[in-house]
């Protein structure tokens, strides 16, 4: 009887850690690699990433490399999690200062084609249900 609960526990939390790296992988494909793009330009503390094509974001959203550098200017980061639904997605990321503490950041993105872009930046993490 504990062999039949253990298994399915097992798979859940396989499939969980697929669908939630911690590292940063690419589990998520695309919208990951996007992110970690995007977030390796902005963390240089040089020119950073291309803003979003004309249209690509909704107006209004602020531009995301601005609210990045006032809450870090220099940064590595990590991807803690996302969700995703239709053309929208979320990632919340933990940005790396050089020096000082960690800072919770989410990313709103959207995708245009098969391109996703980034458009919005806030301190903070949202909830995400893996299930």
């Amino acid at each position: 009887m504990a062999l039949a609960v253990g298994v399915p526990l097992a798979v859940a939390g396989i499939v969980v850690a697929a669908v939630l790296p911690g590292d940063g992988g690419a589990a998520a494909g695309p919208l990951h690699g996007a992110v970690d793009a995007y977030l390796d330009a902005a963390g240089g503390g040089g020119a950073g990433p291309a803003a979003a094509r004309a249209g690509a974001c909704p107006a209004g959203g602020g531009d995301p490399l601005a609210a990045l550098r006032r809450l870090a200017p220099a940064f590595g980061h990590r991807i803690v999690s996302s969700t995703e639904s239709g053309d929208r997605a979320a990632v919340n990321v933990d940005l790396l200062p050089r020096t000082g503490d960690r800072v919770a950041v989410v990313l709103e993105l959207r995708r245009s084609g098969e391109r996703w872009e980034v458009c919005a930046a806030s301190p903070g993490h949202v909830e995400v249900d893996p299930f």
